[in-house]
């Protein structure tokens, strides 16, 4: 059940079977059509639930609301029995029809009942209104077009931009966000006119054409300091993490699992083995000094599962193009070579496979939020005339080598690294907290965009497009994990794994994503999940129940393809020289050819910063040439 396509407003039978086609990676088991007088959806579908009976779209028992989804609901079961109580009829036992009979029952609220990753539409016969909701975090995506009364909406944008009615643009206003931080957050996306509904938020389509679009939930920070004690707060998490694991394997079909050294995938498969003793688990490895395969496998086989390694090597630099073409929106990391190789092993066996993300987010397990929490301390304590006048040129002053030691990157600072950091400290004490979050995940300074568009009249180095949101009551750690959740974790780590997954037919899930264990975990006090060098910490005590002491406290690794291994290889050598030459970067427009040139030539000092910089830009001349030029094809 894992695309979804349509459109309102216009009549083209041949459009709505070509958007099937398109999206057929996303389920080949089988499709399903629903057409009406300038109305149609369908889906593709991948056989997980009701195997046999679970095919799409499903109609109530009047046929007045008939539904599609991409996605899963975990507490399917539990719904249905609900609604059956109330008087409803199933005809089948698939997660997808407690949509259609739950809408007919509780409306637009039926999504605060729901457990899982989705995107759904929901069709009204009667009125011609239609309404549609994306999950919570943002697990599944959901991109519109809305233009002149025409209406078009698919679970990928390559099935958006097939449309005659469709301008096939680059959106130039999200160029400046693209180079701050690697991708586009939400509402945009790198298209022209193409939007992606935000996290968390549902769209009513009315039969007039109009649009309704509204936020049904977001995490809720406490506003109090009455707090239940730390070991009471442990056995809420102990219940309700076992209970997402739980929920999560409910499937028809196999799940495996990614293992990685680190304690959130390894808590995961711990308590996946108590309700499959036959467990398969997969891990992802590079063949360097940061590859985990070795603690991967002793924990593997600590846990007795059936352990597989899938090694990323130079020449996968060549799927690049094509992982393009399947994430469709630009993310500027190669690590997207990585997710696609472990998803294209795993689905040789397996049609879904449990994953780790979302630990980090709610509980503080990334290097930006020690850093961030630290100078935040340091900003109450030290005053400014010491900050001006010996801290910053201190900072300065101290050896790249220093500054790694004090905290995990992820690779060698460098000059580069090291000078992104004393731009960030030097107006630290002047920026709201938003912006700070910004300004330090930045791979490019303001200074930066700005030589690097030269004399591009529409391109403007800025930070106008950060939302500003209202300064909210609550713990400083708390308001600063749950910007995250408006951004980040959804247009960065989440659409890595749904669109590289499902480009191989596999669906993945995240237990750490269940909304009840992200509401506990905002409940709790901060010093539970990081406190000074700590992160994690009431997750690691979690861990300390199923898990050996070296595991459950085993240090974060960062997660990313070490690009200093890398780069010297001839095929990534010719990625660069064919995106980045001086011809190509005139004929794009968008950046002064010298200072691209400069840059690819500073990758020779092999500092992370650099390194990541050189391939953000190769990424998006990439997505350029497939999507807006059509030079480089893959839907033939």
């Amino acid at each position: 059940m894992c695309a979804i396509f349509g459109f309102s407003g216009f009549n083209d039978p041949d459009y709505l079977r070509r958007m099937a086609k398109i999206l057929r990676h996303r389920g080949p088991d089988g499709e399903g059509f629903f057409e009406a007088d300038r109305f149609a959806f369908g889906n593709r579908r991948l056989s997980i639930i009701d195997l046999e009976g679970g095919d799409q779209p499903i109609y109530n028992e009047t046929d007045d609301l008939v539904v599609v989804q991409n996605g899963e609901i975990y507490n399917y079961v539990e719904l249905r029995e609900q609604l059956k109580a109330s008087g409803h009829v199933f005809k089948t036992h698939s997660d997808t029809e407690v949509l259609v009979h739950g809408y007919e029952e509780w409306g637009d609220d039926l999504v605060q009942k729901l457990n899982g990753m989705f995107a759904f539409a929901v069709h009204n016969r009667k009125t011609g209104d239609t309404f549609f909701a994306r999950d919570r975090c943002g697990q599944k995506p959901f991109y519109y077009w809305n233009q002149n009364g025409k209406f078009v909406f698919a679970s990928e944008i390559k099935a958006i931009v097939d449309c005659p009615h469709v301008e096939r643009a680059a959106n130039l206003n999200a160029i400046d966000p693209y180079l701050t931080l690697r991708y586009v957050p939400e509402p945009e996306t790198m298209f022209k006119d193409i939007y992606t509904l935000p996290v968390g938020h549902t769209l009513t389509l009315k039969s007039s054409g109009e649009v309704i679009i509204k936020r049904y939930w977001q995490p809720a920070l406490k506003q109090d300091n009455e707090y239940a004690s730390d070991g009471e707060y442990l056995e809420q998490l102990d219940h309700k993490f076992r209970d997402a694991v739980k929920l999560t394997m409910r499937s028809d079909v196999p799940v495996a699992a990614y293992l990685s050294a680190g304690v959130d995938s390894s808590v995961i498969v711990a308590a996946a083995k108590e309700f499959n003793s036959d467990l398969h688990t997969f891990c992802l490895g590079f063949d360097s000094p940061i590859d985990e395969t070795k603690d991967a496998a002793a924990t593997a086989k600590l846990l007795g599962t059936t352990h597989h390694e899938v090694n990323v090597v130079p020449d996968d630099f060549d799927r690049l193009p094509e992982i393009i073409w399947q994430m469709d929106r630009p993310v500027g990391d190669a690590l997207i070579i990585a997710f696609d190789r472990l998803a294209a092993s795993c689905s040789q066996d397996f049609k879904v496979v449990l994953g780790g993300e979302g630990a980090d987010e709610m509980f503080a397990g990334y290097s930006f939020h020690k850093i961030t929490q630290l100078v935040e301390l340091y900003k109450k304590t030290v005053p400014g005339f010491v900050h001006s006048g010996l801290a910053m040129p201190a900072l300065k002053a101290l050896p790249v080598g220093l500054l790694n030691k004090f905290f995990s990157f992820p690779a060698y600072l460098g000059e580069s690294g090291k000078q992104r950091l004393v731009e960030f400290m030097g107006p630290y004490r002047q920026r709201p907290m938003r912006e700070n979050y910004f300004a330090l995940k930045t791979l490019w300074s303001e200074d930066d965009r700005r030589a690097a568009y030269g004399d591009h009249a529409q391109l403007q180095a800025g930070s106008d497009w950060i939302q500003r949101t209202p300064d909210e009551k609550g713990p400083f750690l708390d308001r600063l994990l749950k910007l995250q959740y408006d951004e980040w974790l959804q247009d960065w780590a989440l659409i890595r794994q749904d669109k590289n997954t499902m480009a191989h037919s596999l669906e993945i899930r995240l237990p750490f994503l269940d909304h009840e264990l992200i509401d506990l975990a905002f409940q709790m006090p901060p010093h539970l999940k990081a406190k000074w060098f700590k992160d994690k910490i009431i997750e690691r005590q979690l861990a300390a129940k199923m898990l050996p002491p070296e595991v459950a406290n085993r240090p974060k690794n960062p997660f990313f393809l070490p690009m200093e291994y890398f780069f010297t290889n001839p095929k990534i050598k010719e990625l660069i020289e064919l995106t980045l030459n001086e011809e190509q970067v005139k004929k794009r427009g968008y950046f002064d050819p010298k200072v691209i040139r400069s840059l690819v030539d500073n990758m020779q000092g092999q500092d992370f910063v650099t390194l990541k910089q050189v391939m953000s830009l190769v990424i998006l001349e990439l997505w350029h040439m497939i999507f807006i030029d059509q030079s480089i094809r893959f839907d033939d």
